[in-house]
């Protein structure tokens, strides 16, 4: 195919890890115009550029893909020695692709991508550290909640923190008389009396492998988790909680087989009455609040009588136990550590840290690291159940999640449809589990 040749033909800048992906498959945000010669020995040469490549996960979060253009840009006016060639994969597909960079493709893989908190722990020793000066600025402006889901050393900078809040429906909460939840307790009495079924149900739960674990770990760590325990029994508190929310009818009957993004759908429909989500459900909630003004301002335009009302929806932060704490989740803008082109990498990782940046991030996706940017976040309704319980907030074990949610997983079957007790499928899973391995 005279892939030979072709390489033979590019500056020596040009080459390493991910060239040739970068001259097939991505797509090239800004060609840099040529720097002026630093003497009259160097007059009507090049100044030499290096490709950057890059690879963004879509989340088809509105807005994410221009916000992010935008922010790819300014670093490169900043860096006109620098060519950022950026890919767009789907999120969904993260994880094959992933692995096959770690594998067989490793010359394929790009310079710089983002992965989540447990991902960047499981292959810490396949990405670059940070340089010291990083680090100390990282801890030093960060929140340290958000610093501490490294594990240890920072191998990346913060690119999106989550925290779980509570979203509720004002309007079925006044017809009902009752307040927003505080405590998990008054979660449980809440969503049962708003729980209305087959037409409404108080608390929206997803599946076991839809999101049900995370959902039985944040309820857990919320109340704090069983005392005097090991192992999955730890989870005793999470899972008795959403059997008792079942037990009520507080829940829906179909809670193996809905899943988070089907939740959101149900809540803006009013079938639900309390979610308990991530900053992503705001931005869904968002433009469908956008799609109704559309509509309204259709409906009055052809003088309909009925426009679609507003969509009602508010957050509050987790309910909370006095012991208990919050839930983060971060990922990171990383480097893999056989990259060719290290100090470019690193001074886009720099500015991706500055404070314009992180904020605009925030605002993208979720609660901001920086926590001078904090009170500014938790003045706005739609972020400040989020930003209530950053400070402090735990997060999934790193380094031991991916067994814990397999048991946890087959635990829930068993429990929430009624074949074991919580305890008995905690037990028959881990049992299970080691049978298996030998």
């Amino acid at each position: 195919m005279g892939v030979g040749r072709t390489a033979d033909r590019v500056p020596l800048s040009h080459r390493g890890r991910g060239a040739l992906v970068a001259a097939t498959s991505v797509c090239v945000l800004a060609l840099v115009a040529w720097l002026p010669p630093a003497d009259a020995e160097g007059e009507g040469r090049q100044q030499p550029r290096t490709n950057l490549q890059v690879c963004l996960w879509r989340t088809h979060v509105p807005g994410e893909r221009e916000a992010l253009k935008q922010l790819v840009f300014s670093f490169q006016r900043a860096n006109p020695d620098v060519v950022i060639a950026l890919e767009w994969q789907d999120a969904e597909l993260a994880g094959e692709y992933v692995r096959r960079w770690l594998g067989s493709y490793r010359s394929h893989a790009p310079d710089v991508t983002v992965l989540p908190d447990l991902w960047a722990w499981e292959h810490r020793n396949e990405l670059m550290p940070l340089p010291r000066d990083l680090v100390l600025r990282l801890r030093r402006q960060c929140e340290s909640s958000v610093v501490d889901r490294a594990g240890g050393a920072l191998r990346g900078v913060p690119w999106t923190v989550s925290t779980l809040a509570l979203y509720y429906r004002p309007d079925l909460l006044e017809e009902a008389e009752l307040e927003v939840p505080a405590t998990p307790a008054e979660l449980v009495t809440c969503a049962d009396e708003l729980a209305d079924p087959p037409g409404r149900f108080g608390l929206g739960v997803p599946a076991p492998g839809r999101g049900c674990e995370e959902l039985v770990h944040a309820l857990t760590w919320a109340q704090g988790p069983a005392e005097d325990v090991e192992g999955d029994a730890r989870y005793l508190p999470g899972i008795d909680l959403l059997v008792d929310l079942q037990s009520r009818g507080a829940v829906q009957p179909e809670v193996l087989t809905w899943s988070e993004t089907e939740l959101v759908e149900l809540f803006a429909d009013g079938r639900l009455g309390l979610l308990i989500a991530r900053p992503w459900a705001a931005r869904i909630l968002e433009e469908k609040d956008a799609e109704r003004d559309r509509l309204a301002a259709a409906a009055e335009a052809e003088e309909k009588p009925e426009p679609p009302p507003p969509l009602p929806w508010a957050v509050a932060p987790l309910p909370l136990a006095e012991d208990g704490s919050g839930q983060v989740q971060v990922e990171w803008l990383v480097t893999f550590a056989d990259t060719d082109r290290p100090h470019v990498a690193g001074r886009f990782l720099r500015f991706i840290a500055g404070g314009e940046c992180q904020r605009t991030l925030a605002a993208l996706y979720g609660v901001p690291a920086i926590s001078r940017h904090r009170r500014q976040f938790a003045d706005d309704p739609r972020w400040a159940g989020h930003v209530a319980t950053l400070p402090g907030a735990a997060g999934l074990p790193l380094g031991e999640w991916k067994p814990v949610r397999q048991r946890l997983g087959q635990a829930l079957r068993w429990t929430l449809s009624g074949r074991l007790s919580a305890a008995e499928a905690l037990l028959e899973a881990g049992t299970q589990e080691d049978e298996e391995g030998a």
